[in-house]
This record gives C-alpha cells, structure tokens and sequence, in this order.
C-alpha cells in the first residue's frame, strides 16, 4: 500500500467522523433543544410555548415556569375585568338588581314592623305584642311616632288590608302644621321617594311597590282636628295622616 491510498483512506475517515458528529449535534438540537443551553438561547422556547401561554405575560405572582391552568385562570380574570368572554360581569349585575326587585314587591306592607297578612285576629294580636293596648270593638290604642294616645284601627280580613293612626286632637292650627310636615319629612327619607300631593290639598300620598301609605290631615272641625296615617295592602289613594319622638322607628 503506496502512501497515497493511507492518506486518502484517513481523510475518508475523517470525513465520515464528522458527519457523524453533525447528525448528533443536529439531532440533540432538534429533540432536546429545551434542556441544553445553545447560544443566543435557542432550545429554550418550545416547552412553555407549547403549553399555549403566549410569552407576553406572567400571571400574578409568577415569575417563570408558568403552567396552561394558571394562564387560562389569568386570561379569564383579565376577560371579567374588561367585560369580554364567557364571565361577564353586567350579566351578573342585572341578575341581582331583577331579584332585588322582586323580592321587594313580593315582600307584604308592613306596619310598625308587622307584616299586614293574616287574619284580624292574628294581627290584633301582633299589635298587643308590640304594645298596644285593645280598647274594644277591633280598635287599639297606644304610642305611635312619638304621639301617646294614638288610635289604631285595622280592616279588612285575611289579610288585612289597611290599618289607619288617628293622632291626638291638636287645637292649634300652627301646632297641627308642625306635625303634619315632620310626619312626612321622616316617612319621605324612610322610603325614599317623595309623596304625590296636589295644590290646595292636605293629602300626601306614597305609592310604593307593595301598597299605599297616605298622610292627611282632618281640618273639618277645630274641636277634631288630628293628622291621620292608613296604610293599604292595594294602590288606591286613601286618606291617612301621622305626627312623630322618633317617628321613623314606627313609620
């Protein structure tokens, strides 16, 4: 063997060797590019990016090594916070302002905190309770809005549909004007809504979602003149009045 045909058979193996070598480094680039460290920090993208986080954000409290779960629970707050995607909040929002309404007009008129339903009986007893004192002939008497000596007289049977306050006479016509615009002064910041009256007319009227409470005031005769307050289980006006100690605890 001449010393040409050595040289050429090393330079084949030396051509073989390195082609060698290449495959594996190109293969070990390929399929473990994520846990060998190459310049310029290639190999490092593809496990995360797999998993479909995007790279542009961490979720909160991360600051790498983030998981698919946590990134989905990212997204989804970022989409409520911005009233986008499956979890929108005014959908929420409307939901409970339409039970809150129902809930209120379902709920029975009450008075001095006793629902009016159930029979004549049953409310008369409820009246007693809360310190009434039955004075015969369906009519109750006690304190009421800062008033002693008020009548209370409910009607109508199972339910009761109304329950009216006769006030003290009042002889003085500046002293029954007093009463009768504390009276409304504090059932019109207890309900909130400001009453229907008509010029002229010593009526106010209050018509809230599950009944109808009417303020007025009898003028007919100065040895009767007294504010009167009814409370009604139905819409329809009524004529009613009221004086007050601290009368929103009754009203």
């Amino acid at each position: 063997m001449n010393i040409n045909q050595v040289g050429i058979k090393k330079i084949i193996r030396l051509v073989l060797t390195v082609a060698v070598l290449l495959l594996v480094v190109r293969l070990c680039t390929s399929n473990l590019g994520s846990v060998i460290n190459l310049p310029g920090g290639l190999g490092q993208e593809s496990s995360n990016d797999s998993e479909g986080s995007g790279g542009w954000f961490s979720p909160k409290g991360q600051t790498g090594g983030t998981t698919s779960n946590v990134d989905e629970l990212d997204i989804k707050e970022l989409e409520r916070e911005m009233g986008i995607g499956t979890n929108k909040g005014p959908a929420t929002t409307t939901t409970t302002t339409t039970t809150t309404t129902t809930s209120s007009a379902s709920s029975p008129l009450a008075f001095k905190g006793i629902p009016m339903t159930g029979t004549l009986s049953v409310f008369g007893t409820e009246l007693v309770k809360a310190g009434f004192k039955n004075a015969g002939n369906g009519t109750y008497t006690g304190d009421f809005a800062g008033y002693s000596g008020c009548k209370i007289t409910p009607s109508g049977n199972n339910p009761v549909q109304e329950v009216r306050v006769d006030f003290p006479v009042i002889s003085d016509w500046d002293a029954l004007e007093k009463a009768y615009d504390s009276l409304q002064a504090s059932l019109t910041q207890k309900y909130g809504i400001e009453p229907q009256t008509s010029s002229g007319s010593n009526v106010a009227v209050y018509n809230l979602p599950n009944g109808t409470i009417t303020l007025d005031a009898d003028v007919k005769d100065r040895s009767t003149w007294h504010v009167i307050l009814k409370y009604a289980n139905s819409l329809s006006l009524a004529t009613p009045g009221t004086l007050g100690r601290n009368p929103i605890d009754d009203l």
